[in-house]
């Protein structure tokens, strides 16, 4: 997970989207029911999908839940808080009044937004499921503050939450150990989230494993040029090393797919890797 600045997103779209965009917000809270509301929102589902493009070039075509390009395709654009019902409360809602904030939507693939079975026995998927911190109040209306709810799905655009996840060869999910300084609940959370995100996916978890594993073999390679070149004086082994530090740079670059794992990968690494460590550095 790459953090993603949505108050940046939000500042590039157009005067005339977000008029409309308050004009049914507005339509939604002057609704007498339940009905009238759903009613509105599944008439004007296009004001989202006008979006999936824009909200994909921020995240450089990645998910911004997985970091993946196609394979768990294809992609939408998510409400992070369910728009009509939440699974975890069966009296609540949904947060209708935010159907057409922009605020509130992610891009995510299939997997990570839709309840889905993997042929090796996984599920996941997030669908309407928002579970809270247990004891946590949860906002009900459009005069209800936000910020009274202690998520347990992390957010990409909440940048405390970005650093919750830690990647190991196995390609495997766990908690970063630093985000348990962060945060009392950080277990529960990416628990929760490499559930209802579906990261524990097998071809996910794969795809991960060789992105970490290719990162400390071009770390091992970096380290055998730098050494050569520094006992030879060889300028190819010169060449070679800077070769190797750069593909590692491209492997950690944001727009690359599992970056995050890539950035786990380095930290992880560079206490036994020159090269590592200098990428850390970098």
């Amino acid at each position: 997970m790459i953090f993603i600045d949505i108050q940046e997103v939000i500042s590039t779209l157009g005067g005339d989207w977000k008029a409309e965009a308050r004009l049914l917000t507005d339509k939604l809270k002057e609704a007498e029911n339940e009905s009238q509301r759903k009613a509105i929102i599944a008439e004007n589902e296009d004001i989202w999908r006008q979006l999936k493009a824009k909200l994909s070039d921020f995240a450089h075509k990645k998910c911004w839940y997985c970091e993946t390009f196609t394979y768990r395709a294809d992609n939408s654009v998510d409400h992070f808080r369910p728009k009509s019902r939440v699974y975890e409360d069966k009296d609540h809602p949904g947060y209708w009044w935010l159907a057409f904030s922009p605020m509130n939507y992610r891009f995510a693939c299939t997997y990570c937004n839709s309840r889905r079975h993997d042929a090796a026995g996984t599920s996941g998927g997030k669908h309407d499921h928002f579970p809270l911190v247990d004891g946590s109040p949860r906002a009900t209306g459009p005069d209800a503050p936000l910020s009274v709810e202690n998520p347990l799905l992390l957010d990409p655009c909440w940048m405390p939450d970005v650093g919750a996840f830690w990647f190991d060869d196995t390609g495997e999910v766990s908690v970063n150990p630093s985000f348990k300084n962060v945060d009392e609940h950080a277990e529960e959370k990416v628990r929760e989230s490499r559930h209802f995100y579906h990261l524990d996916q097998v071809s996910l978890v794969e795809a991960r494993r060789r992105v970490h594993r290719k990162v400390l073999s071009l770390c091992d390679q970096a380290d055998a040029s730098f050494f050569s070149w520094k006992k030879t004086k060889d300028h190819s082994a010169k060449v070679a090393f800077g070769e190797a530090m750069n593909s590692i740079a491209r492997m950690r670059d944001r727009t690359a797919e599992h970056s995050a794992v890539a950035q786990c990968a380095i930290r992880g690494y560079r206490h036994s890797s020159i090269s590592a460590s200098l990428s850390c550095d970098s």
